[in-house]
């Protein structure tokens, strides 16, 4: 999923706790099962919710990076009842529906790619979000940092990234291209490490296309072969899953 920076002006109201249907640990990361797809997008959105207000009462203003992807729809629609371009995905599900101080978007019609990514790597060491809301790809990405481009050592904040074949069938999957052929073969990403670097995240993952990439990313290795492993490293994260996505999943901590 493509991310974006926002900053928040009101505050969201608190939602009513809906308790997972079971949770447990990997690592660092903090794993919520919840029964389906609408428990998950309301628990989710409690959680990033809860993060804003957090963040407005404290420093004034939010700035929150979100995914645009279908997985977040649950999410996103009830995080706006309490407040295939992937800008207007995001405009079409929240912006046009929440007051925001400014929304930020990476241009991905942008000729010139390199200066594209050094004005948006400018724009976020300049707003320094608190709060990064990701998915998780079928192959296990993060971002479109897919397993073949996957650094955690990467120096850079974004870049243009060849996408392999997996991530553009899944574009294909989730509705945003009616053939392969018509998805792009590049895309403008956060790297991991970047999104590592933000202080809280939160990665909303559904359905059952997603439980092989959450099984290897729970239980397998920390590797760049599945990106998403490396949340288990993250200092503040919460991964939400719904039966479907976590099907593989031990039951244990990890």
């Amino acid at each position: 999923a493509a991310s974006v920076l926002r900053r928040l002006g009101d505050q969201p109201e608190a939602l009513p706790p809906r308790p997972p249907a079971w949770s447990f640990g990997r690592g660092r990361l903090a794993v919520e099962v919840h029964p389906d797809r609408p428990t998950l997008g309301e628990a989710a959105a409690r959680l990033v919710a809860g993060r804003i207000r957090d963040m407005a009462d404290r420093e004034g203003r939010a700035a929150v990076i979100f995914a645009s992807a279908p997985s977040q729809n649950e999410m996103l629609a009830t995080l706006r009842a309490d407040p295939a371009s992937f800008r207007r995905f995001l405009a079409e599900r929240l912006f046009d529906h929440v007051r925001v101080r400014a929304f930020h978007g990476i241009d991905g019609e942008a000729s010139d790619q390199a200066g594209e990514c050094a004005r948006y790597a400018a724009l976020l060491q300049r707003e320094r979000p608190g709060l990064a809301i990701l998915g998780v790809g079928e192959n296990g990405h993060l971002a479109f940092i897919d397993p073949p481009v996957c650094d955690f050592a990467e120096r850079l904040d974004v870049r243009v990234v060849e996408l392999d074949e997996p991530c553009r069938r899944q574009q294909v999957h989730d509705g945003g291209f009616a053939r392969l052929e018509d998805v792009p073969r590049t895309a403008f990403s956060l790297t991991v490490p970047f999104i590592m670097g933000v202080p809280r995240a939160a990665a909303i993952v559904p359905g059952s296309a997603k439980r092989a990439a959450i099984g290897a990313a729970l239980d397998g290795p920390v590797t760049t072969a599945c990106p998403a492993s490396i949340l288990r490293r993250h200092p503040h994260a919460t991964l939400f899953l719904d039966e479907e996505s976590a099907a593989l999943v031990e039951r244990t901590e990890a």
